[in-house]
């Protein structure tokens, strides 16, 4: 039985409240006893479980405060269904909200699809590999590139659509919204997104299906050209100021979906309908299969890490797309291009010691000895630049960056590369001693 929002609402609230119970029980209970072996931990990750419930409880207050149903026209229906060759499974949902509640609603989704802390990890680790700065926030400027100009949204985690109190259906570039969402909702009834996907495989999947829903749209703005014009919207104006002043890396996951998703998308119907659904029944697993649009013969070897010390906080792959996105930081986009199509694989894994401070390493394998040669000085150079540092790390030797973090570039055989970066030297001695070049 699938509960509703409204319905899971009073369990976790009970949940939190007998938690937080316990956690001020616990305290009062060994309050006079500090020396209690892991005990301030055992705090700590209960108190961030509450917090994490917390924020659940308000998305899911905002889910249950959602308002009405929208009146689909049955002919946007038809035309989706006519040109992608399925018929919906249900009766394709999709509510009336007010704009200024969007923002709340899919910042709750990009969260629940992450699971408990799954944003809040990534941020970490992103910034420690250099995707992000300091200030940017993963969450609000992924929300903020969905919604800003947005009148119609597809959410991921429930496959219903959402339409804002601005959405006008006499407007045929509203119109083309609504069929991109339709397009992502019938895709969905078909061909369902998956718990068990890494990240790489969530934005191959992800770009995929937007790029054949994107080709609805533009097939609709074509069929009606003479009635819209070529005049850019307001909103189309907005988003594309708001998505230039995006750190790079989400610009480029942006336009990974947009772009090369829409391109792929086209390729696979070129060759034919059936040739389309049969990669949505079998969604491309890497980035760079959706990247490069030709035939590839990749090594099957798979990067390991060594043994780190503390907990294992989380585990993932950038891909050939989060490689590409590193290395355009140097300003070099066909380097960064031809990078991406040396990669292989990738590993990070993002970890904690006892006092929960976060260390990261990641490491990377290419093609052949080559791309390896050529990577390493860049390599060395965008690890000196995730961290504040002028001058490029030297491979093989540790260096305490201006934050304090200790970080370190090594070649691993004759394909590989691995940058390190931890807050303490300590840390850094123990993984040295686990992993040798």
């Amino acid at each position: 039985m699938k509960l509703t929002p409204s319905q899971i609402l009073p369990l976790l609230l009970g949940f939190a409240l007998a938690a937080a119970g316990w956690l001020q029980a616990w305290k009062w209970r060994h309050g006079a006893s500090d020396s209690v072996e892991g005990g301030d931990v055992q705090i700590v990750a209960l108190q961030q479980q509450i917090d994490q419930l917390t924020q659940e409880n308000q998305a899911l207050r905002s889910l249950a405060q959602g308002g009405g149903e929208f009146a689909v026209p049955p002919e946007l229906v038809a035309r989706v269904e006519k040109q992608l060759g399925l018929r919906f499974v249900s009766t394709p949902v999709v509510h009336r909200i007010a704009k200024e509640e969007l923002m709340d609603r899919v910042k709750a989704s990009i969260e629940s699809r992450c699971g408990e802390g799954g944003m809040e990890d990534r941020q970490i680790a992103y910034q420690l590999i250099g995707f992000l700065g300091e200030d940017d926030r993963l969450v609000g400027q992924m929300s903020a590139l969905r919604v800003v100009g947005a009148k119609a949204w597809f959410d991921e985690m429930s496959g219903e659509g959402w339409v804002t109190d601005q959405f006008q259906m006499e407007h045929i570039p509203d119109q083309a919204a609504l069929l991109r969402v339709l397009s992502r909702m019938l895709l969905e009834q078909h061909f369902p997104w998956r718990l068990a996907y890494r990240d790489d495989a969530i934005r191959s999947r992800d770009a995929l299906h937007a790029g054949v829903a994107a080709g609805v749209e533009a097939k609709f703005f074509q069929d009606n050209a003479r009635a819209i014009g070529f005049m850019m919207s307001k909103e189309d104006n907005e988003a594309g100021q708001l998505l230039l002043s995006l750190p790079p890396f989400l610009q480029g996951l942006s336009s990974f979906h947009s772009i090369e998703g829409k391109t792929f998308a086209d390729q696979l119907l070129l060759k034919g309908r059936d040739a389309l659904l049969a990669q949505l029944r079998r969604p491309p697993q890497k980035s760079s299969d959706v990247m490069f649009l030709y035939e590839r013969s990749l090594p099957k070897r798979r990067v390991s890490l060594p043994l780190t010390p503390g907990e294992i906080v989380l585990e993932e792959k950038a891909g050939a797309l989060g490689l590409r996105l590193w290395f355009e930081g140097l300003g070099d986009p066909a380097f960064a291009r031809d990078m991406a199509e040396a990669w292989v694989d990738d590993q990070w894994r993002l970890f904690a010691t006892d006092d929960r401070t976060h260390h990261l390493i990641w490491s990377i394998d290419l093609i052949d000895q080559a791309a390896q040669k050529k990577a390493t000085p860049a390599f060395a150079a965008m690890a000196a630049a995730a961290v504040g540092m002028s001058q490029d790390l030297v491979l093989g030797k540790e260096v305490q960056a201006p934050d304090g973090s200790w970080v370190r570039v090594d070649r691993m055989g004759e394909t590989g590369l691995r940058f390190v970066r931890v807050r303490s030297r300590e840390v850094m001695e123990k993984i040295i001693k686990q992993a040798k070049p």
